[in-house]
């Protein structure tokens, strides 16, 4: 515990936050000078953003792969990819509610003094990448009651997240870590459909390797969880309860149910945070239709949006990969463009059974109630199944290549 605090404390670990807190800071002052001028603060803000990325360093947190420093490292990439959009695409007036508008006007020729309002419109503009629509209102103006009520359920809902991080996910990580060694993890561990096939005596397939194999499928979505929505918890906080910048429905959960995830395309969709798909959707939208050429919602294009989401995330994550020092930048690339043609697969076999059954007996029989839960059940096998194949492709080499440096690290001490 000495350890991990003295990491968070350190200057290693806090430059690139201050830089990052600086940029947005920046950038909230840029928001008070009328749109005209905004272009101008492009520059530094953006450079004050990559001295952050770049001051990342990939050995903080030892005795984990995934570190709070991952974390960083995304944010800085998604707002330089923002900031254009916030700084020079868009024209933000914070004297007009902060709609956009393409004309200058009286007001705007002087610089707006910074205000509660004004504060809180601009931390809207650059902290929304999810691209909400603007706050409908503000909690000043909600009763304290209510106010209460909704601070003791983000605080409950931060500690569900913790106790059942720490009593369940990590005692079964402890067991998973204690059981596990290094061969585990090599290259002849990655397939699992051949060697069930072949049963192969000599490196059979394991009760400890199928059960290991089941825990990756979430050992990866249970830590974004866990500070993603435990952040979001306390920014919501911070700005619905102590700043009252916005109201209890302007923080909607990052991460939607886990029942509505039956398809790899609704695992995606449904479930997943949409932190910085938007934001990916724009860029691969302006690449289709501006460098492509393509028709605008064409199924050509549209495919090619979908397609550019995922390879710009799995690009995200392979550039994390390599500033944290998790390496095997390609497997991120690999997994998530995988994920795409596994959901373009999804939709193609939907769409061919739709047709085979319209018009004939069966398509009133799909659409009763107990072959819908039955279609869903099997849908739950499925998108396991496809985890339970991809994710130790995935993370399989990661780990073995942490592993190795930790045995390194600790030969030397």
């Amino acid at each position: 515990m000495d350890t991990v605090s003295s990491a968070l404390l350190s200057h290693e670990f806090l430059k690139p936050n201050i830089l990052f807190v600086t940029a947005t800071f920046l950038t909230t002052l840029a928001l008070h000078f009328p749109p005209k001028f905004h272009p101008l603060f492009l520059p530094l803000t953006w450079l004050i953003t990559l001295w952050s990325f770049a001051s990342v360093k990939g050995n903080i947190t030892s005795g984990r792969l995934i570190g709070l420093e991952s974390y960083v490292t995304i944010a800085c990439i998604v707002y330089m990819l923002v900031l254009p959009r916030i700084l020079y695409f868009e024209s933000h007036s914070l004297s007009q509610g902060t709609r956009d508008t393409s004309k200058s006007k009286r007001l705007d020729d002087i610089v707006l003094r910074p205000g509660m309002s004004s504060i809180s419109d601009s931390c809207w503009i650059w902290n929304n990448p999810r691209h909400l629509s603007y706050p409908r209102s503000r909690s000043g103006s909600l009763p304290p009651s209510e106010l209460l009520q909704y601070a003791l359920f983000r605080i409950l809902k931060i500690g569900v997240i913790t106790f059942i991080d720490r009593i369940l996910v990590q005692k079964l990580s402890q067991h998973v870590g204690t059981t596990s060694t290094i061969l585990d993890f090599t290259p002849d561990q990655e397939p699992i459909i051949r060697r069930l096939l072949e049963r192969d005596e000599d490196d059979p397939v394991s009760r400890h390797q199928l059960l290991l194999r089941a825990f990756m499928c979430i050992s990866w979505i249970w830590p974004n969880i866990l500070v993603l929505e435990s952040y979001h918890a306390m920014l919501s906080l911070l700005f619905v309860v102590v700043l009252r910048f916005n109201g209890p429905g302007d923080w909607p959960p990052l991460f939607g149910s886990p029942l509505e995830a039956w398809t790899v395309r609704r695992f995606w969709g449904k479930f997943w945070h949409r932190i910085a798909s938007p934001t990916f959707h724009t860029y691969a939208k302006v690449f289709s239709q501006y460098i492509l050429k393509l028709e605008p919602e064409s199924t050509v294009e549209k495919a090619t949006v979908a397609f550019g989401i995922f390879f710009l995330s799995g690009l995200l994550h392979a550039a994390t990969a390599w500033k944290v020092g998790q390496g095997e930048g390609h497997r991120d690339m690999l997994f998530f463009c995988a994920n795409y043609f596994v959901i373009a697969g999804e939709i193609l076999v939907s769409r061919l059974l739709r047709n085979l059954v319209r018009k004939t007996k069966y398509e009133a029989r799909l659409k009763d109630s107990k072959m819908r839960a039955a279609g869903k059940a099997l849908g739950f096998v499925w998108v396991f199944a496809w985890f339970f194949w991809s994710t130790p492709r995935w993370l399989y080499p990661k780990i073995l290549r942490w592993s190795l440096k930790q045995a390194i690290l600790q030969s030397r001490v």
